[in-house]
């Protein structure tokens, strides 16, 4: 019978009518799971009788639901690949698993229930991958290195903005403009 129904179904509306209705049916009718009860309760409905669900948020079943996760293993300086991209997690996870998530326009690596990175990023429908990445910030880890920094990592983790030495350059060469050489007076 479901299958004649849905067969039926021209709209959407339709569909979402006879679904409703099935699980009416489902529920109210008796099922062979509970055809052997000694309390005569045959149906889903009788069993379950006032017990409920609960009610979940429709903001919590999208997070589950399209969240999209990988799992990717840093290389020996703590970045991991997604794609063409090369993420920085955390210097102090050598060659380790973490698992990378994408929701919500936020781009997120974590290791053993530790947030470790999370950055805004534009999401490319068409080629499955990161169109943009912006806004990076590092969450304060037990897993960071025991080797001292010998500099700061800083320019590493960070996108650079616009070049800013090729703009520093530029700057300073328009500043020191030379002036003509006259040959003769």
């Amino acid at each position: 019978m479901g299958e004649y129904a849905w067969e039926k179904c021209g709209t959407v509306d339709q569909a979402i009518e006879v679904h409703r209705q099935l699980m009416v049916d489902h529920n109210r009718l008796p099922h062979f799971a509970h055809r052997r009860r000694a309390d005569n309760k045959y149906s889903p409905l009788e069993v379950l009788g006032p017990a409920r669900g609960r009610d979940v948020e429709a903001a919590t079943l999208h997070r589950a639901f399209s969240r999209m996760s990988w799992n990717r293993k840093t290389d020996a300086r703590g970045f991991v690949r997604l794609n063409r991209w090369r993420i920085y997690v955390e210097a102090g996870l050598p060659k380790t698993p973490v698992q990378v998530t994408y929701w919500d326009g936020k781009l997120r690596t974590e290791y053993k229930s530790y947030i470790l990175a999370e950055c805004r990023c534009r999401w490319d429908n068409t080629g499955q991958r990161p169109h943009s990445i912006s806004q990076l910030h590092y969450y304060p880890t037990p897993f960071h290195s025991r080797q001292m920094a010998l500099f700061d990592p800083l320019w590493v983790r960070h996108p650079i903005e616009g070049e800013p030495l090729r703009e520093a350059s530029e700057a300073a060469s328009s500043s020191r403009q030379a002036t003509p050489l006259v040959l003769w007076a």
